[in-house]
């Protein structure tokens, strides 16, 4: 049987625990070759745990890397490739974005650095970011665009980079906060625990002028999120051991909402949604 690959594409040391690190953690443990490529250094970033030590801009890189390098370790990725490209930081505004950084490289750049990588790993799945980023910071936007152009890039003979062209045949958006998920949850978390951490997540989702599309694929991952938490909890600039990420008690998740959801941006074979597997449809025999 041939190998299943999956490769992630994550914009910042930390994106790889909060989006599909429980469905990476499953593939890994039934045997595909689960790769990793991180655009940025993160060096943009603060720290955001109130219990974390102080960290200092130039130190900032040095210390990202090591919380990556330790959630890699707890998820299991089998191959792990840094662009280490300069963190945009979040600007609303992208006219605020400094020179220099990710989001302002011209789009071909990173694209040819990736295509590169897509040669040589050779997935047979790809996810990256919705088209919006999933939420409006500069680096997951053009992360999601570095993404598609270097899949363009990759498969298309009559460019000279290295290796042997290859398309890829199916490639999602990680989507972490789905509305499934979001009322679900919240709903749950009222009924047993009189409150919920979803509050402002419902109020983003109803002022949308358009309903969030609903997940193409759900990949069932309760045996897996401690996998997730122990990434998260190794990036201890980023995460509150205390907060958001873990307000929902792990058993009641696992219970009422046991997946991670993708939206299905390309794919060569017919689906039937939503999917329950991220290689379905392809024939790896």
């Amino acid at each position: 049987m041939t190998s299943r690959r999956l490769l992630f594409v994550h914009a910042h040391p930390d994106d790889e625990a909060s989006k599909g690190a429980a469905t990476a953690a499953r593939h890994v443990d039934e045997g595909a070759e689960v790769v990793l490529v991180t655009c940025t250094d993160g060096d943009a970033g603060e720290v955001l745990n109130p219990s974390a030590e102080a960290v200092t801009p130039e130190q900032m890189p040095t210390v990202r890397a090591a919380e990556l390098a330790a959630a890699v370790e707890a998820i299991g990725f089998t191959r792990t490739y840094g662009m280490n490209y300069r963190d945009s930081g979040y600007h609303e505004d992208p006219a605020d974005v400094p020179e220099g950084t990710f989001a302002r490289v011209p789009l071909d750049e990173p694209s040819r650095d990736l295509a590169e990588l897509v040669r040589k790993e050779r997935p047979h799945v790809v996810v990256t970011y919705p088209e919006n980023g999933g939420y409006p910071h500069p680096d997951h936007i053009m992360t999601y665009l570095v993404t598609m152009r270097a899949l363009e890039l990759a498969e298309d003979p009559g460019i000279d980079l290295p290796g042997e062209p290859w398309r890829v045949p199916k490639v999602y958006a990680s989507t972490v906060f789905t509305a499934e998920r979001v009322y679900a949850l919240h709903e749950a978390m009222l009924e047993r625990h009189g409150e919920s951490p979803f509050e402002r997540w419902l109020k983003r989702i109803e002022e949308r002028p358009e309903p969030p599309p609903a997940p193409d694929a759900l990949v069932e991952v309760g045996d897996w999120l401690e996998r997730r938490d122990a990434a998260l909890l190794a990036h201890v600039t980023q995460i509150d051991p205390d907060g958001f990420w873990f307000a929902v008690p792990r058993e009641l998740e696992r219970e009422i909402f046991p997946y991670e959801g993708f939206l299905l941006l390309r794919t060569d074979v017919p689906v039937r949604t939503p999917e329950d597997d991220l290689f379905a449809g392809l024939d790896l025999e």
